[in-house]
């Protein structure tokens, strides 16, 4: 009796923990760039795209502390910026214009996104509008080094709007 406990408790915590880990990330991946992109022409925000890989530990670390907690506060995604996710070895291809589709990894390749994670922020033309980030920081400057990105990205593409230094005092509206 004690060792049918013992199994099912074992049980019980994989499948909670699968659920967990099923549920973890918020970032949706990107299949059409193309559509993100016209989103993004429209309200004059760019776009951040998190190439991420199946195996990198890292950037699923970056994802559950940084990224998902971003998504669900509902102050960047649509507001200060479009951030999706590309995973380099998922096999399905991504629209990047009405008249062209391209593998993800050949998308990662364009971008010169050789190392997992590696952030980058584009306009809806899909030009760089901001360094990088790549590879794993400290996960509490992480979001820190977002909001900088963003605020270069908003200057170079002439939206007024400028992020607060420190995340954590992230409000909207934005002054």
């Amino acid at each position: 009796m004690f060792k049918k406990w013992i199994a099912m408790l074992l049980a019980v915590g994989f499948l909670a923990g699968c659920d967990q880990k099923a549920q973890a990330s918020l970032l949706p991946e990107m299949d059409n760039f193309h559509f993100v992109a016209q989103q993004a022409r429209e309200k004059n925000i760019p776009i951040m795209i998190m190439f991420t890989a199946y195996h990198c530990e890292f950037c699923s670390q970056v994802d559950a502390a940084v990224l998902t907690p971003m998504m669900r506060g509902g102050l960047y995604d649509g507001y200060a910026m479009y951030m999706r996710k590309v995973s380099t070895d998922n096999s399905r291809q991504l629209v990047f214009s009405p008249s062209e589709t391209l593998s993800k990894f050949d998308f990662a390749r364009m971008y010169r996104a050789d190392i997992t994670p590696t952030v980058i922020f584009v306009d809806w033309r899909g030009l760089p509008v901001a360094e990088p980030l790549v590879g794993s920081m400290d996960v509490q400057l992480y979001a820190a080094m977002i909001h900088q990105r963003l605020n270069v990205a908003y200057e170079r593409i002439g939206n007024p709007m400028r992020l607060p230094v420190n995340p954590d005092q992230m409000r909207r509206p934005l002054p």
